[in-house]
């Protein structure tokens, strides 16, 4: 059961929450703005149309925001304040077909090259850290992972048509979550959360089945859902609600 506490009014693109519960948004014209759990206004990053559209938002790291433009291949870093640190051209790297990125445990970046297939750990500084082998080699299947999370010391990859990969931090394939037409993909504690259009389900990671069914998007016309451990935040056509929820045991 879903009961509203917080709304915040607004044309909003894309959002992103951190561990201490701060909100990230997009809106519509561009800027990125920063609250705090309380819907505070803590900072705002005007310059995202400078670099093109903005693919996704990560804030895993709450001293920090990685910001990914998939079409110009360009990672930005803010910092806590919403002030640019760093850019990171990915083409200077000779990485030209990425879909998706994801942030490190030792604040690197994980990604993956379409262009040969491999799954990738680059430096701040866009060299190459480490590199998987051309997974064309263990799969019959054409792997296009839309996200890239690490969780419980592993990485995963998300590709809606194939399931969800998972790896060791050193490239080993270990097994393959026979989960189709996901959209979404987070970690939550120990378990995943997975979205496809009209729901969203939790993942025992450790033994890799579902063990919940959490809502039911489609009522709520849910653009994109995040889980905190006792809030779900949803974006809709008027802005962000933030409801309490309660696990429905059982899908």
């Amino acid at each position: 059961m879903l009961q509203l506490t917080k709304e915040v009014k607004g044309a909003f693109d894309l959002f992103d929450v951190d561990e201490g519960g701060s909100l990230y948004l997009l809106t519509t014209g561009g800027q990125l703005k920063k609250y705090n759990a309380n819907i505070d206004s803590l900072a705002v990053f005007n310059e995202v149309r400078r670099y093109g559209k903005l693919h996704s938002i990560h804030t895993q790291n709450a001293l920090k925001t990685y910001l990914f433009f998939k079409n110009f291949n360009v990672v930005l870093i803010l910092d806590r304040m919403m002030q640019l640190v760093q850019k990171i051209d990915l083409r200077k790297s000779g990485l030209f077909q990425i879909n998706s990125i994801c942030p490190s445990y030792d604040n690197q970046l994980w990604l993956f090259d379409e262009q040969n297939a491999k799954i990738k750990k680059i430096r701040l500084d866009g060299t190459v850290a480490f590199e998987s082998t051309d997974l064309r080699l263990v799969f019959s299947e054409k792997l296009s992972p839309q996200k890239l999370i690490e969780h419980q010391g592993y990485l995963y990859l998300m590709d809606p048509k194939q399931g969800i990969y998972v790896f060791d931090y050193y490239g080993g394939f270990k097994e393959k979550i026979p989960v189709t037409n996901a959209i979404a993909l987070q970690s939550l504690g120990k378990d995943l959360m997975y979205s496809n259009n009209h729901e969203t389900w939790m993942l025992r990671a450790d033994k890799n089945e579902v063990i919940c069914r959490l809502i039911n998007e489609q009522p709520l016309a849910a653009r994109q859902t995040y889980f905190s451990p006792r809030l779900v935040y949803v974006l809709g056509a008027r802005g962000i609600s933030i409801f309490s929820y309660h696990i429905n045991q059982q899908p």
